[in-house]
């Protein structure tokens, strides 16, 4: 069974890293471990195997939601180009424009490059941030976190931006600023709400529900994508904002609603496992148990 799970997680890991790069990938595994303390490693000696099937669906689905939400954000010229052809298409690049210190300019300490580390952070960090999490919550049994991540990944965010990105024309900072340092995006018009942020800051949020070298490492890694966003050029600080109220908003609605969904989940697998022990038990067996109870 360990086998299998290994075998398992590592499709994942390679899943993972198809969307992120996987050197990227390897260096953030590298320090997982570290976080792992001995209650997870009493719950995952705990889990027994439907446990471990619900929670494999729900990784699944979660990875799934990410290629998905990947497939879109590559289709997002097809879609802006249909958007502009609406009466209610809003340019708002001068307005962003028009507001002192919005271009984030107080955290220009030196010119970006595309070799520049932190753009490897903002590159990676808006998929990594929750997938590699939720392939941490999947080996320590961290149903509640792996529920809750449902509802905190780019897929939902990106459903609820999607009206501002479509008819909100607010392109990146440094094409509205002439600051072109050679960052090549799939489109310079998705910025307000900046989902980097807002699928950074309620991972943070999360992770503060976790162990203290967990909630370190990963509201480090958050605020590193967070600060990104404005290091390069890429969002406003009304962008980033924006992310904050989503983020935030998504985190809220996940606290909300995780505690239904996990409770129903286990009421299955417990009517799963009670099924499993009747069918188990010989029908010859079950009638001495009853006549040994009856005397």
């Amino acid at each position: 069974m360990m086998m299998q799970r290994f075998w398992f997680v590592l499709f994942i890991a390679l899943l993972v890293s198809y969307e992120i790069g996987f050197n990227s990938l390897f260096i953030i595994l590298l320090f997982l471990p570290l976080t792992v303390t001995e209650r997870d490693m009493e719950r995952i000696r705990c889990a027994n195997r439907h446990q471990w099937l619900t929670n494999t669906l729900i990784l699944l689905l979660i990875v799934g939601m990410g290629i998905i939400s990947t497939l879109i954000f590559q289709a997002n010229e097809p879609l802006h180009a249909w958007a502009q052809k609406q009466p209610f298409y809003f340019d708002a690049n001068a307005f962003m424009a028009s507001i002192p210190y919005n271009d984030g300019s107080f955290f220009w300490f030196r010119e970006p490059t595309v070799h520049d580390p932190l753009y490897d952070v903002y590159v990676i960090g808006f998929i990594a941030v929750y997938l590699v999490y939720a392939v941490y919550a999947y080996i320590t049994v961290n149903r509640q976190t792996l529920v809750r991540l449902l509802f905190v990944n780019w897929f939902v965010h990106g459903m609820i931006a999607l009206p501002f990105y479509l008819f909100f024309n607010v392109h990146e900072v440094w094409s509205i600023m002439g600051h072109n340092w050679g960052h090549v995006p799939y489109s310079v018009k998705n910025c307000f709400p900046s989902l980097h942020t807002s699928v950074a800051f309620s991972c943070l949020l999360l992770a503060l529900r976790e162990n203290r070298r967990f909630a370190t490492l990963w509201s480090i890694y958050s605020v590193l994508i967070i600060f990104t966003t404005l290091y390069l050029r890429i969002h406003w600080v009304l962008d980033v904002l924006g992310g904050l109220v989503l983020g935030w908003a998504l985190y809220l609605v996940a606290e909300r609603l995780a505690p239904f969904i996990i409770a129903r989940l286990e009421a299955r697998e417990m009517l799963r496992a009670s099924r499993a022990v009747t069918r188990a038990i010989p029908i010859h067996g079950e009638s001495k148990a009853i006549q040994r109870i009856n005397r």
